[in-house]
């Protein structure tokens, strides 16, 4: 009698403990899957100036504008890339100053805009792919005779963004 009432009073602390602390269980089940093949490059951009790397003077009412022709340089498979843009001047223009990026050779009226999300809008940019585009800065016809003979100093600054696939 005596080990059943010890028997019962261990199985009972034994539900009573996990009762108190609850239970759990954990599985775990791993497998090995078919390693696949990772491709990778690098990309590169060059921008080459019409006419070199000077801007033309400009005046109130005036437009300054040059070309570049965007190269996307690489080696590799399965890359894509888009091209965005950011312009900038020296800061005592900013009121009167306006910039664009567009995708046009600058011997006409402005083509699209260069998207800033980056282009193209869809897919993306191979190495080899050539890109024109006309950075064009217009001066305010109220700009203040306080600009005059001060550089507009453009800053333009291209990147390419690299995609995910071909």
């Amino acid at each position: 009698m005596k080990r059943r009432v010890l028997l019962g009073a261990a199985a009972g602390a034994v539900l009573a403990l996990a009762a108190a602390t609850g239970v759990s269980a954990y599985w775990q089940a791993q497998q090995t899957l078919p390693g696949g093949t990772a491709t990778s490059g690098d990309l590169d951009i060059q921008v080459e100036w019409a006419g070199g790397t000077a801007w033309s003077p400009i005046a109130p009412g005036g437009t300054t504008s040059k070309r570049a022709t965007i190269t996307v340089v690489g080696t590799g498979t399965n890359l894509s890339t888009r091209l965005t843009a950011v312009t900038a001047n020296a800061a005592a223009f900013n009121a009167y100053i306006t910039r664009s990026v567009s995708l046009d050779d600058c011997t006409g009226a402005p083509g699209a805009a260069l998207p800033s999300a980056g282009y193209p809008s869809s897919g993306g940019l191979s190495p080899g792919a050539q890109v024109t585009v006309c950075v064009r800065y217009t001066l305010s016809p109220s700009a203040p005779s306080s600009l005059q003979g001060q550089d507009l100093s453009p800053r333009v600054t291209f990147d390419l963004a690299q995609r995910g696939g071909g």
